[in-house]
């Protein structure tokens, strides 16, 4: 079974974290994440890995089998809108911000023991595309399989098979939420990877395929906007819609569990 709680692991600190309708996002540093990951990955422990942000949470907040799928993943925080959820829930933001598409490709770079990996997810022709160029950024580990993302159920039990041929440690599960989370709980206990982690629009990017915001715009987390801008058709209603839906219902539970938290006064005969 997939290791949501590595904070419960013989000998581990505990780990602070937001817990909202029962989705939990760790509070870790990147260093902290990076020796949890190690420790699993040596240990043989499987660990499913999500970067959660606003856009998921919400999806989560709005479907319980997707917030039921989250259980079984460590999550940690990606994005301004978890930052601010954090500061009006704990009274403070996350230490640090973890977004997948920079923390992947710097544990890739600060792994110095061989690992392998299998990339799954994006249009055809992304995944060969980013495996060169990983492969190329970081020779010490090994490539050993990829393949697209456009494949139905019923072709669910030969991708597995696929990926367990290759036996890699890493699988990246590059699909969009809620689907690339809701494969890796429906199918961990059916793969022999040890970490599996949803990575998003990190196989465009690594291919080539998507470009980054430049670093004026992530250093004032305004990645968002970029991306906007440059796809506002796709990307319209998630960063209009869905935020003021978010911001809604984020203020309408922290509203409630205000008021459950109010002491009850007893009336006096």
């Amino acid at each position: 079974m997939p290791d949501r709680a590595l904070d419960t692991a013989p000998g581990a600190a505990s780990v602070d974290r937001l817990e909202l309708e029962g989705v939990g996002v760790c509070d870790l540093t990147r260093d902290e994440l990076f020796g949890r990951l190690r420790d699993a990955l040596d240990g043989r422990a499987q660990v499913c890995l999500g970067f959660c942000n606003a856009n998921m949470l919400l999806k989560a907040l709005c479907t319980p089998a997707y917030a039921a799928a989250l259980r079984s993943f460590v999550l940690v925080s990606d994005g301004l809108g978890i930052d601010l959820c954090s500061l009006l829930f704990r009274g403070r933001f996350f230490r640090q911000n973890l977004n997948g598409t920079d923390l992947i490709p710097a544990f890739l770079a600060a792994e110095t023991r061989t690992r392998t990996l299998f990339l799954l997810g994006a249009k055809p022709g992304i995944a060969e595309a980013a495996a060169r160029n990983l492969a190329l950024l970081y020779p010490q580990h090994r490539i050993v399989g990829v393949r697209h993302g456009y494949f139905g159920p019923g072709e669910t039990g030969a991708v597995l098979a696929e990926i367990n041929a290759a036996a890699p440690d890493i699988l990246l599960v590059a699909l969009g939420n809620p689907a690339q989370e809701t494969f890796i709980a429906e199918n961990a206990h059916r793969l022999d990877a040890r970490l599996l982690m949803g990575v998003g629009a990190l196989l465009d990017y690594a291919a080539g395929a998507a470009t980054r915001a430049p670093a004026a715009f992530r250093l004032v987390r305004l990645e968002w906007l970029f991306r906007l801008l440059r796809e506002p058709r796709r990307l319209g209603r998630r960063y209009t819609v869905d935020i003021v839906v978010f911001v809604a219902m984020i203020l309408r539970l922290r509203l409630a569990s205000l008021m459950r938290a109010r002491p009850v006064r007893v009336a006096r005969s």
